[in-house]
């Protein structure tokens, strides 16, 4: 049983609950510990991210809350860092590194829904799926240069809509390409690799992050993984855990990595 998630959000940014009505649903469901990964703030208007000012008592609330649930339940703070913020990591736990824009006029979301992705593929791209998968994977690549970051966030994010609309071309060259180059920059530098089950809680996919296909071949690597929900309300905290499990299992995995009070160590599945 996969005991830990250390992606979780909550009213500090475009989470539905307080960190500690998170925690105590953590508790109920069976976790050992939870994490808090903080969307950190963006250098544009949003309505998902934090805010900078915000960061101070996000930190103070956090580690309040995991001194009052000492012996209950162990508590991280976290932060979940985009490649296009500028932040200091190092009063963090631990630090997720992720991408949600990519770097054109108007800084286009790449999960922010079908319509937004077809809007940014066209105006942007010409349509062309594989141009923009180049510039989102390269984008992430970025992760392995900051020393902070110790785990990649969904690392096809992009694909988020793809089970219904089709937009990426994953067995395409060009595609494949760009996240098997990224994904080996990553290995490289040690970064740990989730298997997300937040689309799957949501509702917009039936599988977790990455496909099938980029685990497997992240097994091959010598890649890491671990497992998180990406939960941003008490009912995702372990959304499919089991189904995340069962995917690592198959694709070869014998073990996950979890945050223990002495830095990442790996759990035998």
């Amino acid at each position: 049983m996969i005991t830990q998630n250390l992606h979780t959000h909550s009213t500090w940014d475009d989470g539905k609950n307080t960190v500690e009505e998170m925690i105590l649903a953590a508790r109920a469901a069976g976790l050992t510990s939870v994490g808090f990964s903080l969307h950190s703030p963006m250098p544009f208007e949003n309505d998902w991210a934090a805010r900078e000012g915000d960061l101070a008592a996000y930190i103070g609330e956090v580690r309040r809350l995991r001194d009052q649930y000492a012996g209950v339940i162990r508590v991280y703070l976290g932060v979940e860092w985009d490649v296009l913020s500028s932040l200091d990591l190092t009063p963090f736990d631990y630090v997720i590194g992720s991408v949600h824009h990519l770097p054109v006029r108007g800084y286009p979301s790449v999960d922010e829904s079908a319509e937004a992705t077809r809007r940014y593929l066209d105006a942007h791209f010409g349509g062309d799926a594989d141009a923009a998968a180049e510039m989102y994977f390269a984008q992430l690549a970025r992760v392995a240069a900051e020393p902070e970051a110790d785990i990649v966030g969904h690392f096809d994010l992009l694909t988020k809509f793809d089970e219904r609309h089709h937009f990426f071309r994953a067995d395409s060259r060009a595609y494949w390409r760009a996240a098997f180059g990224a994904m080996e920059e990553l290995v490289r530098a040690g970064k740990i690799f989730e298997i997300n089950t937040g689309a799957i809680s949501r509702g917009y996919r039936t599988t977790p992050y990455p496909s099938r296909a980029l685990l497997c071949a992240l097994r091959e690597m010598g890649g890491r993984v671990t497992v998180s929900a990406d939960a941003h309300s008490t009912a995702g905290i372990v959304c499919a855990f089991d189904q995340a499990e069962a995917l690592a299992r198959s694709c070869g995995f014998g073990e996950i990595w979890m945050l223990t009070d002495d830095g990442f160590m790996p759990q035998a599945l």
